[in-house]
């Protein structure tokens, strides 16, 4: 009889029990398991089976049959008389619309579980495409450390985990072994990260320090918020007219502005978008972690205060190209793209043809703004 594999006291099963048991679904969990016993205790003949099942055939979604139960006899002019009420050789008004009501029901039941049938099927379908590209990516790990195909060419090993700037999607933060940590589907698989990477990556692409820069944009496209606030601004006034506005992300104006007061005034736009960025900034300044999460985000080995000195090399919310552009135009770190006027900004890119718009180059020059005041 086979043992259990076990490594450092801890055995496949348990480990296994211990994802499914903090919400990790069957086939996320298998995928985790067999990642960690390719890490930690080597390799061996593969066979791949599914853990996520995806029947051929499910009985619930199979709709009975549908039999209409309205039948239109036509009326002949002249010779029949339109009544509301049943009568032995009429159905009337009534009773027909009562019919044509119960078959719309029916055939609206029939519909609404083709869809729930289809979104379930559909996230089955994708748990199993993670799974077949988790175990794509460990047969492609293998060959490469193998180098099972000598030539001319010489091949870097790259390690197996997620690099700075590789997010992949984020599957939710739970409790394992005492830890919380979070769970990330990437290029190179299914991850298990540390909380404090959780928040480097979210102050750096995530929502929290993005909202002023997305009202710059705003502004920026819709010439009619500057010619309604040429001057001072009143938070309530300003929310009346464009509250209900979406932004890049999805948000509403309102949305971004809840973290100003609600009677606050400013003498102009451009000093209300900076009180935004400087809460944003303040909110993750005082968040537990942050500052080593933002110094490895970034890239910086000093402390915050050096965050103007990082290199936009880093900044994945700008696109390579336009930081290639910025940087050949002396724009090379934060703290420079921070002080750069939008239009300046925008017509770098014009000089080197990088597609950008004005909205584009007023989120960027923002958003190096408030992630300048994270120190």
């Amino acid at each position: 009889m086979a043992s259990e594999i076990n490594y450092d006291g801890v055995t496949v099963t348990e480990l296994y029990e211990a994802f499914t048991q903090h919400g990790i679904p069957a086939s996320d969990a298998s995928v985790l398991v067999s990642s960690w016993i390719y890490e930690n205790v080597g390799t061996a003949k593969r066979v791949f089976s599914y853990a996520e099942s995806f029947p051929a055939v499910e009985p619930g979604c199979a709709p009975p049959p549908f039999a209409r139960t309205f039948a239109h006899t036509d009326w002949v002019d002249g010779e029949d008389v339109v009544q509301a009420g049943q009568t032995p050789g009429e159905q009337g008004f009534n009773e027909r619309f009562h019919r044509i009501e119960h078959d719309l029901d029916h055939l609206g039941t029939d519909v609404a579980k083709a869809f729930a049938c289809v979104a379930a099927m559909r996230v089955s379908l994708r748990r199993l495409l993670d799974e077949i590209r988790a175990e794509i990516n460990r047969l492609h790990s293998t060959v490469h450390e193998n180098k099972v195909s000598p030539g001319p060419y010489q091949l870097e090993n790259i390690p197996n985990y997620i690099g700075t700037l590789d997010f992949g999607r984020y599957m939710g933060t739970t409790m394992f072994m005492d830890k919380k940590v979070s769970i990330w589907q990437t290029k190179a698989g299914t991850i298990v990260l540390p909380a404090v990477e959780t928040l480097g990556v979210d102050v750096v692409v995530g929502p929290k320090v993005r909202g002023a820069a997305y009202l710059e944009r705003h502004a920026a496209e819709n010439g009619d918020i500057r010619q309604r606030f040429p001057r001072e601004v009143k938070l309530t006034e300003f929310i009346r007219f464009f509250g209900e506005d979406e932004l890049a992300d999805g948000r509403t104006v309102r949305d971004v502005l809840k973290v100003l007061p609600a009677d606050s005034a400013y003498p102009s736009l451009d000093a209300m978008f900076g009180e935004v960025s400087e809460r944003e900034a303040a909110i993750v300044r005082t968040t537990v972690g942050a500052q080593s999460a933002v110094a490895a985000a970034l890239g910086i080995e000093a402390e915050l205060e050096n965050v103007a000195d990082a290199d936009i090399a880093m900044l994945a919310g700008v696109p390579t190209k336009a930081r290639a552009a910025l940087t050949r135009a002396g724009i090379s770190t934060l703290g420079k793209l921070a002080d750069t006027k939008p239009e300046q900004v925008l017509a770098i890119m014009k000089e080197a043809g990088v597609r950008a718009e004005v909205g584009d180059a007023a989120e960027w020059a923002g958003y190096a703004r408030t992630l300048n005041k994270l120190r």
